[in-house]
């Protein structure tokens, strides 16, 4: 599925408008980079698989398309939280928004039939904005009812796309009418005749961001863990660090080596 933010993603602590980097907390950025790890694992077996039609790249994306959007979630929820401790959310959200549109832009010369419309950073870029202009009113809810409640909306809302609200039995289907057009795309109400890439709609994703930013109340008061705010894994560290150079890079990387080894294979035949 599928980030070193600018400066104004860091997950840094401020006290009186000083930036505090003693204070980082290590365990975020390197989930975080595990985090971008999986994203770009993923990207280039799909890449590989449905781009330049290698079979076993599918059959791997395919099979770990189980678990991937579990990683998703955990990136979201960590931007939720880097949104308590930053200065600016209303420019970092505009640089995130201006990186997914050249995204998308790249993405309609590169794979005109399936493009990124609304992905990852489409997501992040919407959420971040949407906190700043609410925040005053959301944050309002205390942190482990706003955390709960966010859960709950996450699971209702996770099944949109296949048409219907709810877990199991328990469901309410959605008329199918409203599902003909791709009017309501970023709500994730898409019609089943388009395809995308890299699809994050507002709904179920939006709710692990919240999530991410009443448990960022934690982070903020200093209440998590000591473990967390020493480092382990320096490798994952500087991922996380980077991890917004990273997404950028990382697709027309991977396009770029694949189309080389397309070629290579053709000359050798």
């Amino acid at each position: 599925m599928l980030i070193h933010f600018p400066a104004s993603f860091n997950i840094i602590f401020e006290k009186g408008g000083i930036l505090n980097s003693k204070m980082r907390i290590h365990a975020l950025d390197e989930i975080r980079g595990f985090c971008v790890f999986c994203m770009v694992f993923d990207h280039a077996l799909f890449t590989y698989g449905y781009i330049f039609a290698n079979t076993f790249a599918q059959n791997m994306f395919d099979f770990f398309a189980h678990i991937s959007p579990a990683f998703a979630a955990v990136f979201t929820l960590l931007c939720g939280i880097s949104c308590r401790l930053s200065r600016n959310n209303l420019l970092r959200g505009l640089r995130i928004c201006s990186a997914a549109l050249v995204l998308t832009f790249g993405s309609l010369i590169i794979m005109p039939h399936s493009p990124i419309i609304f992905g990852i950073l489409h997501l992040l870029g919407a959420c971040v904005l949407l906190y700043h202009f609410t925040g005053r009113f959301t944050d309002n809810l205390p942190a482990p009812v706003g955390i709960i409640l966010c859960a709950l909306l996450f699971v209702l809302t996770y099944n949109i796309g296949k048409g219907y609200l709810g877990i199991g039995n328990l469901r309410i289907n959605i008329p199918v009418e409203i599902y003909e057009s791709n009017h309501l795309m970023i709500l994730g109400i898409v019609s089943p005749f388009k395809a995308y890439s890299d699809y994050f709609p507002l709904l179920p994703w939006s709710f692990a961001f919240y999530a991410g930013v009443y448990t960022g109340k934690y982070a903020k008061e200093e209440r998590f863990p000591k473990w967390m705010y020493r480092s382990r894994v320096p490798f994952l560290q500087t991922l996380g660090k980077n991890a917004f150079f990273v997404y950028l890079i990382h697709q027309p990387l991977a396009w770029g080596v694949f189309y080389l080894i397309s070629l290579i294979g053709r000359s050798s035949v």
